[in-house]
């Protein structure tokens, strides 16, 4: 996963230093219910020894199952890093370019996400059809050798719909309106966010295939 900026502390990430290198998954839930509620057997006098080996080897079984099934489930993740467009130059047309300041925003993007290459890094970037979706996209494309794909849909249903569909279980960023990202994670995590005024913010969902979802905001 990229180097993202920011201190973590689980829930909201503060300018900084802070690397969102991997996204683990605890394991199976229930599976450790089921190993925690097992005490070992009780041996009493009457019991053969040799039966003690047969517990050990069950208890290993059972723990050797809980991580595959914690390790099938990370591997299933779906993560969306949602990235609004860089700032637009002041003006009256209707499809403005990114401004000197939204430039140096994109070029900062790319270096973030410079190391988000090979198999665990981003599979794909999408793009909203604006100009300025396009420019914040294009120094990270052009770093990681890739060609965006536009969004079919300005709709968040729409655009999640391709996402899951398209990348389910990949590691995906979109650029997309300010104003379309709050419905888009909603409709990704079932979780309502607010972004603060006058805040960049660049959004990680995490979109396990079972479970509920989880939401990482880094201002920057």
């Amino acid at each position: 996963m990229p180097r993202l900026p920011g201190k973590c502390d689980g829930k909201h990430v503060s300018p900084g230093a802070c690397h969102v290198a991997t996204i683990c998954k605890p394991q199976h839930p229930r599976l450790t219910g089921i190993l925690s509620a097992m005490g070992p057997p009780a041996i009493t006098r009457r019991r053969r020894p040799f039966l003690t080996p047969v517990w050990l080897i069950l208890l290993a079984g059972l723990a050797v199952l809980g991580v595959g099934l914690g390790l099938h489930e990370s591997a299933d993740n779906t993560i969306v890093v949602i990235v609004p467009p860089a700032s637009e130059e002041l003006g009256t047309i209707d499809d403005p370019p990114l401004s000197a300041a939204g430039e140096q925003q994109a070029q900062q993007l790319a270096q973030q996400f410079a190391a988000a290459n090979g198999p665990d890094g981003l599979a794909v970037i999408y793009v909203s059809p604006s100009r300025a979706a396009k420019q914040t996209a294009a120094p990270l494309a052009q770093s990681l050798g890739k060609q965006p794909a536009t969004l079919s849909s300005a709709d968040a249903n729409g655009i999640a719909e391709q996402i899951m569909g398209e990348h389910g279980g990949d590691n995906v960023l979109v650029v997309c309106p300010d104003a379309t990202i709050p419905d888009l994670i909603q409709v990704l995590s079932g979780q309502e966010v607010k972004a603060p005024e006058g805040q960049r913010a660049v959004w990680v969902v995490t979109v396990p295939r079972y479970g509920p979802a989880s939401v990482l905001r880094i201002a920057y």
